[in-house]
């Protein structure tokens, strides 16, 4: 098993390695990085300081972050780009629904269109789900296709991925496990977000990927979120065919996880 100080050294070469690639897509900028304000992508940012390389950090607004984690961005990371989206999230609602497992476009609507034409480099790790097992250190975002690769390939293949609407992303601690994320973050001198205090994961106050804990944490603490999401849901549903007619009941049941058929037969059953 690789020690953190190795894992560190080989983070830090496949970034100074991928700077070639980040130029040669956007010379004036190099990399852009991922920010977040969680603690991978802390730890990502701490690691292209160290590297030496070009970069512009860029944090994605999308409007239902939770204002603990803004605050800390502002005050802790103050050369961290804010990217205000062309539709804020509860738009995206009123025209889409709210999105699911299945069907996540708002992550790809407010984060990963806004990266096109880059090399980015996020905090994406192994250990985090099935699908993300599967990562090699490099990914390219071709016509909406994740397409998995190495560095090397594609400095073989001379950069003809590069293309107008193509995204190159790099995965410098693909490997790192939880603990030497955080032992990192504590070697470093790091400064915690608070959010960690009260979540297990930073993002989205209504991300689809939060489990039902998180969800009913962020709809208690701030009612006013909630409040306009229920509006918004409203809105869709008075003028698209929905299967509910109020945006409780259709907040319910995407907070529940379960199929609409299955969340139904729960309720004549008694068993929400």
């Amino acid at each position: 098993m690789k020690s953190l100080s190795q894992k560190i050294k080989e983070s830090i070469a496949l970034i100074q390695r991928g700077e070639r690639l980040a130029l040669l897509m956007q010379p004036a900028i190099g990399y852009h990085v991922a920010f977040s304000g969680g603690k991978d992508s802390q730890v990502v940012l701490e690691l292209i300081k160290m590297s030496g390389v070009k970069y512009k950090a860029v944090y994605n607004v999308t409007t239902v972050d939770a204002p603990e984690n803004v605050y800390f961005i502002r005050n802790n990371y103050p050369e961290v780009e804010f990217s205000l989206p062309k539709d804020n999230f509860f738009r995206l609602i009123e025209k889409n629904g709210m999105p699911t497992q299945l069907r996540r476009y708002c992550c790809r609507i407010l984060k990963e269109t806004q990266e096109v034409g880059c090399t980015v480099v996020d905090g994406i790790r192994h250990q985090e789900s099935k699908k993300r097992s599967a990562y090699k250190e490099v990914s390219r975002l071709h016509r909406g296709e994740h397409i998995n690769n190495t560095l090397s390939n594609m400095e073989n293949a001379q950069f003809q991925c590069v293309g107008g609407k193509d995204k190159v992303s790099l995965h410098p601690i693909l490997n790192w496990s939880e603990a030497d994320v955080w032992n990192f973050i504590k070697k470093r001198g790091l400064v915690v977000n608070p959010c960690y205090a009260d979540v297990k994961r930073v993002g989205c106050m209504f991300c689809p990927f939060s489990g039902k804990k998180q969800l009913r944490f962020y709809r208690e603490r701030y009612p006013r979120y909630y409040e306009r999401l229920l509006r918004h849901i409203q809105r869709y549903i008075d003028t698209h065919d929905c299967s509910f007619s109020s945006a409780e009941d259709l907040y319910k049941w995407w907070e529940s996880k379960k199929s609409i058929k299955a969340y139904q037969e729960s309720l004549l059953s008694g068993n929400e």
